[in-house]
């Protein structure tokens, strides 16, 4: 009884939403700015997501890697069928943020996806976040928004929701608000995520909330034993590719402007893949890389 009761009050959430004109053919572009290196926390990088709304769930994933994915795709698509040798990735820009998450609907069990070297990791959650609202109030793109705090994966947040847009989701992992979070930022001031800009889609993309034969299911045990490998061998994966009769389709690659064979891409791989782990120590979520 109480599944069906909280089924029927999502529905009819969902069909308020649609009647503001928040339907589900419509994306929600945050950006998120973040700083990788707890030692110069005065760098920070930006990228844009997308937190895509569909009846069945939400999808929030990178502007840039979903364009970067679709291409390189496309060409190793293209490369078995002409059996092509050199693929040139120079002009391709590549994404900072490797995680998604996807929500599914009435409960809003998320997923996170991300990957490991090139492992493509998925953690389910069951968790629920727990939110003290306060009576504080702001504006944010022309709606009011309220304060709201929790603690989650590590770290202390500060939210701000809206109950104009009656959508109990948001960026990441976050949501269980009655309304949508328009931004929401660490107290550390480490991560932050804000909404710029909503769009309608003429036609709905359906959000991906299933975890594909491409990702591996794990526990959040597994997820911190599967980058303590990593961390010892950043490269095992990719030479294991390599040396497969598949990866002998690609004899050469191009990127910003060099060209690599398989042997120097490994050894440069391995370089920028250790040089990554050294500064990039400040993750989202501090309680699953330590």
């Amino acid at each position: 009884m109480k599944k069906m009761i909280k089924t029927i009050c999502f529905f009819l959430l969902l069909l308020t939403a649609t009647n503001f004109g928040f339907g589900q053919s419509n994306q929600f572009i945050y950006e998120y700015r973040f700083k990788s290196d707890s030692l110069h926390r005065d760098q920070s990088d930006k990228e844009n997501m997308v937190l895509q709304i569909s009846p069945h769930g939400s999808r929030f994933y990178s502007q840039v890697k979903a364009v970067y994915d679709s291409v390189v795709q496309a060409t190793f698509k293209k490369a078995v069928f002409s059996r092509g040798n050199h693929h040139d990735f120079t002009k391709l820009k590549m994404a900072n943020v490797k995680l998604e998450v996807v929500k599914k609907y009435p409960d809003y069990e998320s997923t996170l996806k991300t990957s490991i070297g090139n492992t493509r990791l998925a953690l389910r959650n069951e968790k629920k976040l727990n939110w003290k609202i306060s009576n504080e109030k702001d504006q944010i793109l022309g709606y009011t928004v309220q304060k709201a705090t929790t603690f989650w994966r590590g770290r202390s947040w500060i939210a701000w929701f809206t109950q104009e847009i009656p959508l109990q989701d948001g960026p990441y992992e976050f949501s269980g608000l009655p309304g949508l979070i328009l931004r929401i930022e660490d107290s550390k001031a480490d991560h932050s995520f804000t909404l710029v800009a909503i769009r309608k889609n003429s036609a709905e993309n359906k959000a991906d909330l299933f975890i594909n034969d491409k990702e591996i299911e794990v526990t959040e045990e597994k997820f911190r034993k599967f980058w303590t490998d990593y961390k010892k061998d950043p490269v095992k994966d990719m030479r294991q590719i390599i040396n497969s009769p598949a990866g002998n389709i690609v004899a050469t690659i191009t990127f910003d402007g060099k060209t690599y064979s398989n042997d120097e891409l490994l050894k440069a791989s391995e370089k920028r893949a250790r040089e990554e782990i050294e500064k990039n120590n400040n993750f989202i979520e501090l309680d699953l890389y330590r």
